[in-house]
C-alpha cells in the first residue's frame, strides 16, 4: 500500500504535471457541468429523445473531420501557444451560450450552432492536450500520469453534474455554461507557469505527414486494433450518456437524480482509476480491458431490470469501474507503444475513433428509444459491448502469441 501511495506522489513530484493536473480539474468540473446541462437544457425545450440524440451527433460531427488534422498540427506547432488558442476559443463559446440561456433567447438551433463550433476546435484541442502531457512529465511515469489523468476526468464527473443538478433545479442551465467559462482561465493560468520539453518540428509537407501517420498505424497492429476497437465502443459510449436524461424521466426523477446517476459512474471510475494509478509497472492490460469491458456491457443490460434510482446508482458505479479500466487501458497501450514522431497524429485519430460511431450511435439509439424504450435500447447498447470485445481480445491474443513465437518481443510490450 505505502509503495502504492509512493508511486502516486512521485508524479505529483513533477511541478509541471502538479499545475497541469490543478488547472485541468477545475476546467473540466466546469465541462461537465456544461455537459450535464446542455443535455437536460435541449430534453426541456424539445420533450423528444431523437432532437437530444441529434444534439449529439452535430456535436460530434466536427471531430469526424477535424481530428486527424488536428493531430498533424499537434506535429508541428508550439502545443502551449495551441492550447492558449484553443481554451481562449472554448471560453468564449461557453459564455455566449449562458449568456443567451440566462436571458431566455435560447433556441434549439442556437444550441447545435454554437456546439458545432464548440466539437470544430474540440478536434483540435484533444491531440493538443494529449501531446503535451508527454512533453511535461518523464516516459517512464507515462502509465501513471495516464491513470491520474483518467482520475482527474472522473473527479470532474463526479463534481462537476453534481453541482449542475443542484444550479438546474434551483437556478438556470445558464449559470453552469458561464462557470464552465470561468473554469477555462484556471488552465489558461496553469499554462502560463508550465515548462514544457522542446521537440524538433516536423519538417515534411503537411500532405506527406498526413499521409505518413494513416501508413504507421495501418502497420501497427499493436496502435490500430486497440483504436479500432475504441472506433466500435463509441457507437455506444458517449450516446448512452447523452440519453441518460431519457432514463431518469423513465423512472419519474428529476435533474437532482441525473447529476447524482452521472457521479455515480464517475466515482466508480474514479475509484477504479486511482487503482490504476498506483501501480509500479503496466503490463496484461488485454485481459484487464476484456474483463472489464464485458461487466461494462452487463450494467447497460442490467437497466433493463432497474427503475429506482439508488439501484441505478449502484449498476452505474460498477458500469464505471468497467469503462474506467477500458478506457484507460486502451489509451496506455497506445500512448506507451507510440513512436514519438507520430505521437499527435496517432492521438488524433485515437480521439476520432473515441468519437467515431457517436454521431450515428446517437441518432440511432435516439431514435430506439422513443420505439422501443430506453431500457430495451441499454440491453442493444450493452450486447454491441460485449460482441466487440470479443472481436478486441481475439485480435491482440493472436497478436501477442505472434511476438513471443517470434522472440521479438520487447520489455515495453509487457503491457499487452
Amino acid at each position: 500500500m505505502k509503495k502504492r501511495i509512493a508511486n502516486l506522489i512521485r508524479v505529483f513530484s513533477y511541478k509541471n504535471y502538479s499545475f497541469y493536473f490543478s488547472g485541468q480539474l477545475l476546467s473540466l468540473i466546469g465541462t461537465w457541468m456544461q455537459s450535464i446541462a446542455l443535455g437536460w437544457l435541449v430534453y426541456r425545450l424539445s420533450g423528444s429523445s431523437k432532437i437530444l440524440g441529434l444534439m449529439g451527433f452535430v456535436n460530434m460531427l466536427p471531430p469526424l473531420v477535424f481530428s486527424y488534422i488536428g493531430g498533424v498540427v499537434a506535429d508541428r506547432i508550439n502545443l502551449k501557444k495551441g492550447l492558449y488558442i484553443t481554451q481562449s476559443l472554448t471560453m468564449l463559446l461557453s459564455f455566449v451560450l449562458g449568456v443567451l440561456t440566462i436571458n431566455e433567447k435560447i433556441k434549439i438551433e442556437y444550441i447545435f450552432i454554437i456546439g458545432f463550433f464548440m466539437g470544430i476546435v474540440g478536434s483540435f484541442d484533444m491531440p493538443f492536450r494529449q501531446s503535451f502531457v508527454i512533453r511535461i512529465i518523464p516516459k517512464e511515469v507515462l502509465a501513471n500520469v495516464i491513470a491520474l489523468n483518467s482520475m482527474m476526468f472522473n473527479i470532474s464527473r463526479i463534481i462537476g453534474p453534481a453541482i449542475a443538478g443542484f444550479i438546474i433545479n434551483y437556478l438556470n442551465e445558464g449559470w453552469c455554461f458561464i462557470f464552465n467559462s470561468i473554469s477555462y482561465l484556471f488552465l489558461i493560468v496553469a499554462l502560463y507557469f508550465i515548462i514544457p520539453q522542446k521537440k524538433e518540428v516536423e519538417k515534411l509537407d503537411v500532405k506527406e505527414s498526413f499521409l505518413n501517420g494513416i501508413n504507421y498505424i495501418r502497420k501497427a497492429d499493436y496502435i490500430k486494433y486497440p483504436i479500432m476497437f475504441m472506433f466500435f465502443l463509441s457507437f455506444v459510449i458517449m450516446p448512452v450518456i447523452t440519453l441518460l436524461p431519457v432514463y431518469v424521466k423513465s423512472i419519474n426523477e428529476d435533474s437532482k437524480t441525473f447529476g447524482f446517476l452521472i457521479s455515480s459512474l464517475g466515482i466508480g471510475a474514479l475509484l477504479s482509476g486511482l487503482e490504476i494509478a498506483s501501480r509500479k509497472k503496466a503490463k496484461n492490460y488485454i485481459n484487464m480491458i476484456s474483463y472489464f469491458s464485458i461487466l461494462y456491457g452487463v450494467c447497460l443490460i442490467t437497466l433493463f431490470l432497474v427503475n429506482n434510482k439508488f439501484l441505478a446508482s449502484l449498476v452505474l458505479f460498477i458500469a464505471g469501474t468497467g469503462t474506467s479500466r477500458q478506457a484507460i487501458g486502451l489509451n496506455t497501450i497506445i500512448q506507451t507503444l507510440v513512436n514519438d514522431d507520430f505521437r499527435g497524429r496517432v492521438i488524433s485519430i485515437y480521439s476520432l475513433s473515441f468519437m467515431g460511431l457517436a454521431p450515428i450511435g446517437n441518432l440511432l439509439w435516439g431514435y430506439l428509444a422513443e420505439r422501443i424504450g430506453i431500457s430495451n435500447t441499454f440491453i442493444l447498447c450493452g450486447l454491441w459491448v460485449i460482441v466487440a470485445n470479443v472481436w478486441f481480445y481475439y485480435k491482440m491474443r493472436k497478436l501477442k502469441k505472434r511476438f513471443l513465437n517470434q522472440n521479438k518481443i520487447d520489455p515495453v510490450f509487457e503491457i499487452l
